[in-house]
Parts: C-alpha cells; sequence; structure tokens
C-alpha cells in the first residue's frame, strides 16, 4: 500500500512558507487559533498571546516548534470563480439539500480495489474498468484497480440475489450504491444492481458508471452541464468523461487544495489564497505530510 498522505494544518497563511525561485523557504510557523486550540490540549500561556499575528478573519498562534514537518509541499491551484461554483455544488453535497456551510467534501484517501461478484459477466467487467482506466490515468492521486478476492477490496460491485456484500443495501428496491467514510475519508464502497430493472447491458453500464461516479466523492449531480456530462443530473445514452469532468475529479484530489474541508473553511482558504498572491505575488503551499500507516 503506498503511503497515507494528510494535511497538516500550518499552510494557511502567508507567513508559513513561501516561494523563492521554485524553492520553499520556512519564515515563521503559524497556525489558526481554532486550530491550534483543537490540535494542542494545553491552554494559551501570555508569551503565546504577545506572540499573535492578526488578519481580518483570524487570530494566529506562533507555533513553539520551528522546525518544518517531512512532507510534500504543493502550490495553492487557483481557479476562476465559474469552475469553483461548479465544484463546490458538486463537492458539497447539503443534506436534504439544506444549504449548510458545515458540508464537508469526501474523498478516498487510499486505493480503490473492486472486486466483482462471480454473476457479473467478463464483458461487463471489461467495459466497466475500461471507463475506470480513464479516471485512473487522469487523476494523478487516485489509484483504482480491480482485485480477484473479496477480502483484498475495499469496493465491491454485485447483482441483487448475489450474496449480500453490504448489509445496508439489503432491502434496497432499485439499484443504488453505499460508501462509508471516517473524518471526511471514504474507506468503502458498494455497487447494489437490480438486473431485472436493468434491460440491456448499455443501461447496466450506465448505472454502473453513475454510481461510480457519485461515489468518488459522495459527489451530487448538477443541472449546469450538458446531459452527456457524468456530472450532469439528466440522462443521456452518450454519456461521456468530457474534458470538465476530469478536470474536476483531478481538481478533488489535487494536492493545491485542503482535501476534507468544510465548506466555510474552504472558501475561506480560497480567499486567503488569492489576497496573498495580489498582495505578494507569491502562492500559499500546502503542506502534506506523510504517514505510514494504511489505515487510519
Amino acid at each position: 500500500m503506498k503511503q497515507a498522505i494528510f494535511l497538516i494544518v500550518l499552510f494557511l497563511f502567508t507567513t508559513v512558507v513561501l516561494a523563492q525561485n521554485n524553492t520553499i523557504t520556512t519564515v515563521r510557523r503559524y497556525m489558526p487559533i481554532k486550530m491550534y486550540k483543537t490540535k494542542f490540549d494545553k491552554p494559551l500561556t501570555k508569551n503565546d498571546t504577545l506572540n499573535f499575528r492578526f488578519t481580518e478573519n483570524d487570530t494566529l498562534v506562533l507555533l513553539e516548534d520551528q522546525t518544518p514537518p517531512k512532507g510534500i509541499s504543493v502550490p495553492y491551484e487557483p481557479k476562476d470563480s465559474t469552475f469553483l461554483n461548479y465544484y463546490k455544488k458538486i463537492a458539497f453535497n447539503h443534506k436534504n439539500d439544506v444549504y449548510s456551510n458545515k458540508s464537508s467534501m469526501k474523498y478516498w484517501k487510499n486505493d480503490i480495489n473492486i472486486f466483482f461478484s462471480q454473476s457479473v459477466s467478463k464483458k461487463t467487467k471489461k467495459d466497466f474498468m475500461s471507463f475506470v482506466k480513464q479516471i485512473d490515468k487522469a487523476v494523478d492521486s487516485l489509484r483504482i484497480k480491480e482485485v480477484k478476492n473479496v477480502e483484498d477490496s475495499n469496493y465491491t460491485i454485485y447483482y441483487s440475489g448475489d450474496y449480500e456484500y453490504e448489509p445496508r443495501m439489503f432491502n434496497y428496491k432499485t439499484s443504488d450504491y453505499y460508501i462509508y467514510w471516517n473524518n471526511n475519508k471514504i474507506y468503502r464502497g458498494a455497487i447494489r444492481l437490480d438486473k431485472n430493472a436493468l434491460f440491456g447491458d448499455a443501461l447496466l453500464q450506465y448505472k454502473m458508471r453513475e454510481f461510480f461516479i457519485k461515489s468518488l466523492g459522495y459527489f451530487k449531480f448538477i443541472d449546469d452541464f450538458d446531459c452527456e456530462s457524468y456530472f450532469s443530473n439528466c440522462y443521456s445514452p452518450k454519456k461521456e468523461l468530457s474534458q470538465m469532468d476530469l478536470e474536476l475529479l483531478k481538481y478533488h484530489y489535487s494536492y493545491g487544495i485542503c482535501k476534507g474541508t468544510d465548506l466555510k473553511t474552504f472558501e475561506e482558504q480560497h480567499a486567503r489564497a488569492k489576497e496573498t498572491f495580489q498582495k505578494t505575488g507569491q502562492h500559499i503551499f500546502f503542506l502534506h505530510v506523510t504517514d505510514n500507516e494504511d489505515n487510519e
């Protein structure tokens, strides 16, 4: 299993890291006060308060340990407002369609290992995996493959009437998918297909691909795109992965953004990043720290 990567919360302000001649130079490392109180189980001292930095939106605490952690530093990935509006509609799936700044994005941290039940034909698997390989190839930090043993999988695809690999869908009356996450990291998924209601291979493939795309981030399909887009909320027999579809997936799994945040934090980070660039001409960096453990 490849090394797990998570985001450390030190990147958030200009005073943390700066880019100079394509190298990263540590200046003074600060952390927003809310994150500091969450991360460190100790009260702030008078000396801490003397070293506060104040911004329009936050209070920053100077960290005692100025040793930069080992990891991968990636510059903020800017996008225009139109793209970001599309992305926010898709990635922040508001509960019961009630808008909330607390809605959070979901993503797969580890590889996706797909197991097909025995009743899924070789042709169906081949056609589906051909589609999946397009995503695997386009998205650098997302790895997807088929495995032969269910014990090696974290994603199952099966028909109703097969062994019920995902018990939470046992009583479902229609085809559907189910995913599990912890701290906004998806770690298991399944697609259950009602073959009796899916007439023909084309419709079967359509539903498999639709559910799989949604399961890559608990995504919400929207009305903004042509029906041929996989992120479009309408049916078309001519669905294909558009350039915009792939760009949205690549952005969701990019190290140039902070993954797993809520909508409010996401918007604040982008506002800060843009402000920093306008004032200094420098991009802030996202510091992803390696962790050798495979699981949370």
